[in-house]
């Protein structure tokens, strides 16, 4: 039998509890289900930054001294290095090693290798993590998530990657994002033909853990974790958008409403405590979940007012998100829409006073001034493409015009409503979009746009037009991966002219619209 240690291993030690010394582990730590550090020399990294204090982040590097060459240094470096390599078990640690060494032999070492490998390693917030669920993360927050969910990335200005303490903090946020973070991989992989099961199988698992928890944290929301919430919430949208846009975002979105009420109200009464810095990330959080309502309100035919009345300032929320929202639609327009779907939810409202209110919509929609509203646009990227973004949006706006046209009741008998010219919205909203080229940075802003279009018109070459840029969207967009809603858009549409075809290609008013909305897909296009 070994005889016991002489001292208490590490861990004990430094939380200052008494070891029972076992060998070789210490069985206090197994019990509590961690690795045991043992009882010989702890090994450090050297030079690393300081993890606490005023000098967190910061290296404590002394210059050589003149006596001593490079080549010493560098030979001492590589021997730390080799020293610590025993311990290291991961073998992604054992690549950042092997990049360290060369680094470490060239002629000339420079501290600011140092900086951007050691901290990786000593992330407070990823520390508790196994590796899969790191690498999740760093794929949402760094690589390309965050990203696809603004018009262009402003680095430190994208509001979504402030989410990175609520991740820390709230579990159920962790979660989702590690299952939004594995379908977005995952969908990537399957359109490369490369193998995506671990990743769906990360996904859900996510995802159930993300289910029960957020359950109980919306049981027992406070002022302090709704906009957490809220974005877990957001971000089960954004999984199905990923996948097909044919989950249950609906569900989600409701929920969502309640809390951007409950968080409008406490800001009315200036009950929130919620910190200044996280309020650009409830900004774009609560515009991306109005933008869902709204947007997938015109295929579902959900035409319930949800946002209305004085539940929440819509305008005000869309136009503080607006740098930021990659659809690229003017606050005012999207506003229209909401406007129009409450009208025809009024079904006590006569028709005729339903068609007039649609008529002035109509004009406000048409007297709008795009290219001043994207030049009054603060906080845009020095480098963001003003001409492209008059075109999307100009193109959101002969959509919703098309779109209000196709709800509006209609009244054949009357000379004073002629038919809309259904025809001309389709050219405006093509003529537009022809100028944005199929790898711009603003495509994604397009396709509710180009869904509309197409789904209207019988014209082969401008449904040829629509399918082909929806399809460069999913397929050779190069900055963001396929999300699966664009798919979905393009078995739409496909669906709608096969169904006009067997008709004679005579689709009728709103004949499309509508049969859509009555086949029961709930699909969500934006």
């Amino acid at each position: 039998m070994s005889n016991p240690a002489t001292k208490g291993c590490h861990n004990c030690r430094r939380r200052r509890l008494r070891c029972d010394r076992s060998v070789p582990t210490c069985l206090k730590c197994s019990t509590n289900g961690e690795e045991c550090l043992g009882y010989g020399t702890l090994l450090r990294w050297t030079n690393a930054p300081a993890i606490k204090g005023k000098l967190a982040g910061q290296l404590r590097m002394k210059p050589p001294k003149p006596s001593q060459s490079s080549s010493q240094s560098s030979s001492q470096s590589i021997s730390a290095v080799e020293t610590q390599e025993e311990t290291i078990e991961d073998p992604s640690d054992q690549l950042i090693l092997l990049d360290m060494k060369s680094e470490l032999q060239t002629d000339s070492p420079s501290p600011k290798t140092a900086c951007t490998i050691l901290p990786g390693l000593l992330d407070p917030i990823l520390d508790h993590l196994n590796a899969n669920s790191r690498s999740y993360i760093h794929h949402s927050v760094s690589n390309a998530v965050c990203k696809d969910l603004v018009s262009l990335d402003q680095d430190t200005r994208n509001p979504f990657r402030s989410m990175i303490p609520l991740i820390q903090e709230f579990e159920y946020l962790q979660n989702i994002v590690i299952a939004t973070s594995a379908m977005h991989l995952a969908t990537a992989f399957r359109y490369q033909n490369r193998p995506a099961r671990q990743e769906l199988v990360d996904a859900l698992a996510a995802k159930g853990k993300a289910i029960r928890q957020l359950r109980d944290a919306i049981e027992n929301a406070t002022p302090t974790n709704q906009t957490a919430v809220l974005a877990a919430i957001v971000f089960f949208v954004n999984l199905d958008l990923i996948d097909s846009g044919k989950g249950i975002w609906e569900d989600h979105v409701k929920a969502a409403e309640t809390l951007i009420s409950s968080l409008h109200r406490q800001a009315r009464r200036k009950l929130s405590r919620q910190d200044s810095g996280l309020a650009p990330l409830a900004d774009a959080i609560a515009a991306d979940c109005l933008t869902y309502r709204i947007l997938g309100s015109t295929t579902s035919g959900d035409t319930v007012p949800g946002f209305g009345g004085n539940k929440i300032d819509v305008l005000s929320i869309l136009k503080r998100a607006q740098a930021h929202s990659y659809h690229c639609s003017p606050p005012e327009i999207m506003y229209m829409i909401l406007l129009a779907n409450q009208e025809c939810a009024k079904t006590r409202e006569a028709e005729p006073t339903i068609r007039r209110r649609l008529g002035l919509l109509l004009d406000q929609a048409r007297d709008f001034d795009v290219h001043a509203w994207v030049h009054g646009i603060e906080g845009l990227h020095p480098e963001d493409d003003l001409d492209a973004r008059e075109r999307i949006a100009s193109a959101h706006r002969a959509a919703a015009r098309l779109y209000i046209s196709l709800i509006m009741p209609e009244d054949d008998d009357s000379p004073e409503c002629p038919r809309p010219n259904y025809d001309g919205f389709v050219k405006e909203i093509l003529d537009h979009l022809s100028s944005v080229p199929f790898d711009h940075m603003l495509l994604k802003g397009a396709v509710w746009p180009t869904f509309m279009a197409g789904a209207q018109t019988d014209d082969p070459a401008r449904r040829e037009s629509c399918r082909e840029r929806l399809g460069a969207a999913y397929t050779q967009y190069p900055h963001t991966c396929p999300w699966g809603y664009v798919r979905t858009a393009i078995e739409m549409l496909n669906m709608i002219w096969a169904n006009k075809e067997m008709e004679g290609g005579e689709g009728g008013k709103g004949n499309w619209l509508l049969k859509l909305r009555n086949s029961g897909g709930r699909a969500l296009i934006i």
